[in-house]
């Protein structure tokens, strides 16, 4: 059995027909009709964006090793690089959307525009949503309305299915923010989203408080200072975090050895990295492996 883990890269099943249109990254289906789309097995991670919407179903959906409950009117929001798989219980229905960044970028957005949702690209995020069903009305017409679009051949298909997206994720954003816990605005919430930003795009090569400090023009204390004051950790403890995240998924997809691991994570001693593993996470490397890695092969596919 192969332990290393798949990426899913992006394949356009078809291109628009129409002059104005192009072949873009950017699919909706129903669940239900998943082998439209070819249904993955196992644990496997992504090269673009996936958003499921339950309707209805049963069982869990695992992100990064922690187990979410299908439940109706749920979302599901999964990051290019996170490790997921479902164990299904009961048939879902509903929908899912697959997308790169690149989709949106071929619109006059912002380059950021993605970085904007709290759903996406946070350390602390949660990944998923769930509406009562008031709120989840909007959402399956808006989902109706993409996959209507999705699979005619009108005038002018890629600029509708753009606008579509954009209000779809912004009228998540609405939703998912308002669940989030209210607190009071703190002065360090913008520099310590940056700071969590820049955590997922250089946490290999970058792994020093004064590194990030010094990408946002400020010092390491400040930063420190600010990240205690809105997370409640250290600035070296969300740096910490997103490693021991990734040294997870490694461990338990990628059949690489620890040396391999520390290695591709830029430790230069493998027994350093082990002792690091263990005080971050509990667990030394062997029994990670052990505890987590046997429980998620048993549902891959020989």
């Amino acid at each position: 059995m192969d332990s290393k883990i798949p990426i899913h890269e992006f394949e356009q099943p078809r291109e628009f027909s129409r002059p104005d249109s192009l072949s873009v990254p950017f699919e909706i289906a129903r669940i239900d009709d998943l082998s439209e789309m070819g249904k993955p097995s196992g644990p496997h991670r992504h090269t673009y964006y996936e958003i499921f919407w339950f309707l209805d179903g049963g069982g869990m959906h695992y992100v990064d090793f922690e187990g979410y409950p299908f439940l109706p009117n749920t979302f599901f929001f999964i990051t290019p690089g996170q490790i997921h798989y479902p164990e299904i219980t009961k048939a879902p229905t509903g929908y899912v959307i697959l997308f790169t960044e690149d989709f949106l970028s071929m619109s006059r957005l912002e380059h950021d525009f993605l970085r904007g949702f709290d759903f996406f690209h946070r350390i602390d995020h949660v990944p998923t949503l769930h509406l009562n069903d008031e709120a989840a009305q909007p959402f399956n017409t808006m989902c109706a309305q993409m996959h209507k679009e999705y699979n005619g051949d009108a005038f002018g298909r890629l600029v509708v299915l753009q606008s579509l997206l954009q209000n779809f994720l912004v009228q998540i954003q609405r939703h998912y923010a308002a669940s989030a816990k209210p607190v009071e605005p703190r002065t360090g919430d913008m520099l310590v989203q940056q700071f969590i930003r820049l955590i997922d795009l250089h946490f290999v090569e970058k792994q020093e408080v004064q590194d990030y400090a010094a990408l946002l023009g400020v010092t390491a204390g400040h930063l420190t200072d600010m990240t205690r004051e809105v997370l409640g950790i250290s600035a070296s403890q969300l740096i910490h975090q997103r490693l021991i995240v990734e040294a997870k998924r490694l461990f338990v997809h990628s059949g690489q050895t620890v040396a391999q691991i520390s290695n591709q994570l830029k430790f230069a001693d493998p027994s350093y990295f082990a002792r690091f593993f263990k005080r971050e996470s509990g667990y030394s490397p062997t029994q990670f492996k052990e505890h987590y890695r046997e429980k998620y092969l048993l549902h891959r596919s020989p």
